[in-house]
């Protein structure tokens, strides 16, 4: 006759444990995507778009770029400030080639010096 173990009896649940907050502390935390009004990071290559090199379109550099995503769009800013739209780039090349973000600004104008455009 072969007679079956009692299983083991249930554990007693375990105590609460104390409420931890999960979140970052407020100075480690970063504003999500729909809390900024675009992403900045250079570019120090030329863009090279259908077999072209990107220009600019006033100046002609074709390399050193400030790549610009705001609003589901990107721009190209040159070092002497001219902007162009590029509407063969999208937000997700964007987010496959830029870094984590090192900085946040309150202005545009401010990005610009700390990347020293």
């Amino acid at each position: 006759m072969n007679h079956a173990q009692p299983a083991d009896p249930p554990a007693p649940p375990a105590e609460p444990g104390a409420v931890v907050d999960d979140f970052l502390p407020p100075e480690l935390r970063v504003p999500s995507h729909d809390q900024v009004d675009g992403r900045a990071m250079p570019w120090a290559w030329p863009v090279v778009l259908d077999g072209q090199m990107v220009t600019c379109a006033v100046c002609g550099a074709y390399r050193d770029w400030l790549v610009l995503s705001t609003r589901d769009q990107i721009w190209l800013r040159c070092r002497a400030g001219h902007q162009q739209h590029e509407p063969r780039l999208d937000t997700a090349w964007y987010n496959r080639h830029a870094g984590p973000a090192d900085a946040i600004h309150p202005t545009f104008e401010e990005c610009l010096r700390h990347l020293g455009y």
